[in-house]
């Protein structure tokens, strides 16, 4: 896994090659725009030139174009991004995390029945 965290701007650039799965800066800068995300073309290359080089992203060359792709796994990347929030604020203890997320957001009936049934599974 690499090591460096993502940036925000950054998050959005690999959200959009594992929605698009492989493509080109155009391709990026289309899957972006659905976003909301405005940014010039030279923008996304350099973004996408340091991903690759923090090991996020892979890319081969077409012709004269480069296709770029996630080179890291979005369930991985979650993965990692919440153990480091679970180490760095709840002493790696999932039952604090739980407890604040129970308390500080607001979820429905549906989402709170799917969560009684992870915690039974899990139990078992």
């Amino acid at each position: 896994m690499v090591a460096e965290q993502l940036t925000d701007l950054q998050l959005s650039v690999m959200k959009a090659l594992w929605q698009i799965r492989e493509g080109t800066v155009g391709d990026v800068l289309s899957a972006l725009a659905t976003d909301q995300r405005e940014l010039a073309p030279t923008t996304v290359a350099t973004l996408l030139q340091r991903l690759s080089k923090q090991g996020w992203v892979a890319y081969r060359k077409n012709g004269r174009q480069f296709l770029y792709r996630a080179a890291v796994e979005q369930k991985d990347a979650a993965h990692s991004g919440l153990q480091r929030v679970l180490r760095a604020f709840f002493s790696g203890k999932a039952s604090l995390l739980t407890a604040q997320l129970l308390e500080t957001e607001r979820l429905t009936s549906t989402e709170v029945s799917a969560l009684k049934k992870l915690l039974d599974e899990k139990g078992r």
